[in-house]
Parts: structure tokens; sequence; C-alpha cells
């Protein structure tokens, strides 16, 4: 694991015990990325970026004992956690520790993907690999749906976390991003975009397709 992966790792290990209550405010959010991906019943589905577990359990339970739900997570402090929350959920799920940026799947293995507020932890390299891969373990016309930090326009409170950002950034991690040119450069096509704000910092939340041709 690189360097600043397993710093990264180590940092989520201490912040796993109080995460839910953390982010408990990204939980509606979260539950309208839900219903733009609209997993179903019989599909393989995979969370990158799982944490404790909140969304994976919902997929699961919408994929069914004849689908597949899996989450892939860095830190094994939150996957400690959804481990604890899927053993009381109504359907299992695959918990899976390992490196966004080299997905530990087969091509074209994946009905759909979710990715909640991870994809803006990464560097701009860093994120357009992510996006390749999850193309890649797409299968064509696969789903992706993306909820994230926008930078597509600037509030005085965005340019103030920008700034707590250089300050601290270790604390202060994820980097609000442009969606649309992340995606088209993946290999995926926009089917319905949402924008919304977050105590003022602009969100996105995108459904889209993996393109066949690409």
């Amino acid at each position: 694991m690189p360097e600043s992966f397993a710093a990264t790792a180590a940092n989520y290990d201490r912040l796993s015990p109080w995460y839910d209550w953390l982010t408990a405010v990204e939980r509606p959010y979260r539950a309208l990325a839900l219903q733009m991906l609209a997993a179903q019943s019989g599909e393989t589905v995979l969370e990158i970026g799982c944490g404790t577990g909140q969304a994976l359990a919902d997929l699961a339970g919408a994929v069914g004992s004849g689908g597949l739900a899996m989450g892939l997570d860095l830190s094994g402090g939150m996957l400690t956690r959804a481990r604890k929350r899927l053993s009381t959920a109504a359907e299992p799920a695959s918990l899976l520790r390992g490196n966004a940026l080299a997905l530990p799947l087969r091509a074209d293995s994946c009905d759909a993907v979710f990715l909640s507020f991870t994809l803006e932890l990464l560097d701009l390299d860093q994120q357009h690999q992510l996006l390749r891969e999850t193309r890649r373990v797409l299968r064509d016309n696969g789903r992706l749906a993306l909820l994230a930090l926008s930078n597509h326009v600037q509030t005085p409170v965005s340019i103030a976390y920008w700034a707590l950002h250089e300050i601290l950034p270790a604390l202060i991690d994820c980097r609000p991003l442009l969606v649309a040119p992340l995606l088209a450069a993946a290999g995926f096509t926009v089917a319905s975009e949402e924008q919304h704000t977050l105590f003022g910092l602009p969100l996105t939340a995108v459904t889209c397709y993996a393109s066949a041709a690409s």
C-alpha cells in the first residue's frame, strides 16, 4: 500500500468509532444517491469506500439473496464496523479491504457501482484512475451513482473550506471536484444530475452509464 494510502487508512481507523456520528448530516444525500442508483434484485453491486456499511446494508437489501452486494474500503477499522452492522442486516454483503485504484474484481463483473464522498479524497490523477477502474469492472451500460463535494460554483463557504483544506489537509481531506469532465474522460454518459448544498458546500449527485463504446 502506498505511504499516502496507508496514512489515509490509519486516519480512518482512528475515526471509525465516531464516523457514523460525524457524518450523520450526509445521510439524506446518501439516501438520495442510492435512490438514483436504483439497485435491483439479482444485481451485482459494488460500493467503493463503503466505510461503516451504512449504504452497503441498503444495497444488500435491494439486490436480495439472488444478487451480490460488495463493499471495498482501505480502512480495517471501518470494515470492522461495517461487518458488525451487516451481521444484523436482512441480507448479507461481502467486504473487501483494498485499494480502489486497483479493484480486486474481474472486468465486466458488476451491474452497478456506488461512490459516496469518496472520489474527492484523491488527487486528480487518482480520481481518473479510480473512474477507469470503475468503468473496467462495470458491464457495458452498467450504472454508476456518484455523490461528491462539487466545485461547479464558488460560495463563501466553499472558499473558506478550500483555505482550511490547505492548512489542515489531514482533517479537511476532501477536494471539491468538477464531476462531468471526470466522468466523460472515463467513458461514462450522464443520465441524471442534481445539485444540492451541505452547510453551504455545493454537492453533486449523478447517475451515469458505462458507455458501450469506451
